[in-house]
């Protein structure tokens, strides 16, 4: 007993059983260590917004809310979407490009067959340079980041990317709304001839009127959105000329 007694008596005067484990808390406090790093992530592709639920959730959105608000604006005519049925897939849409409201007349004309495979590049420096905006776009309008630093190359990469994948593609041609027909560009061009993918022309006519650059939403107006037969590159073709025919292809139609 002494020998116990004086056990306890030296293990109190040490502080007690060093192998003893302390009680696990019940509640373990959270501690703010920074912003959320996921809030502020930018440049990079939404792909889970591609998959088959987010998927068919932005096909009810644009349906329920999207493409009804713009048949009020922009009041479009249709014209040549049903030769799309018996066109080739994947492709490139290439329109003119004179306003934000562009895209979604272009994707409210397409048929569901074409819709439902097309995604659009969308300036990675405007709409993925915060990630609000980025689920946004990537949400209505199925974007990807087209990174145009680089002469357009990384972006082309992206778009080539997604047309092996069979996915449609939308490109303008112009790179920026309200250029004026001098300033096409080859980068479809040079996609489409890399790719071996048809260029499908797109007439975009009054939409100006409605969403200016640089004023935003401006007027109720009427618009027209022709899509001409598609175009293929040909055998030696350099992108310059096939960046010249698809211009005439796109500004010809009626």
């Amino acid at each position: 007993m002494r020998f116990a007694e004086g056990g306890r008596r030296l293990e109190r005067l040490a502080g007690g059983n060093a192998g003893k484990r302390s009680r696990t808390p019940r509640r373990w406090r959270t501690i703010a260590v920074g912003a959320d790093p996921w809030r502020e992530r930018t440049g990079e592709d939404e792909a889970w917004l591609r998959e088959p639920g987010p998927s068919k959730v932005r096909e009810a959105a644009q349906q329920a809310l999207l493409f009804p608000a713009t048949r009020l604006l922009a009041m479009p005519t249709v014209v040549g979407a049903e030769d799309l049925i018996h066109a080739p897939q994947p492709a490139i849409l290439a329109p003119n490009h004179e306003s934000d409201i562009d895209t979604p007349l272009v994707l409210l004309a397409l048929p569901y067959a074409w819709r439902s495979r097309t995604v659009v590049g969308a300036a990675s420096d405007r709409f993925y340079r915060k990630r609000a905006y980025a689920l946004a776009s990537a949400f209505w309008i199925n974007t990807f980041p087209f990174d145009r630093g680089g002469g357009q190359r990384r972006g082309l990469a992206a778009a080539a990317a997604h047309l092996r994948e069979g996915r449609n593609v939308l490109l303008y041609p112009q790179g920026t709304r309200g250029a004026g027909p001098e300033s096409y560009r080859a980068g479809v061009a040079e996609l489409a001839l890399t790719a071996d993918a048809p260029i499908v022309p797109v007439h975009i006519e009054g939409s100006a009127l409605i969403m200016p650059k640089g004023r935003g939403l401006n007027r109720r107006a009427r618009t027209k959105i022709t899509f001409a037969r598609p175009i293929h590159p040909r055998p030696g073709e350099t992108p310059q000329e096939l960046t010249g025919r698809m211009q005439q292809a796109i500004e010809s139609v009626t």
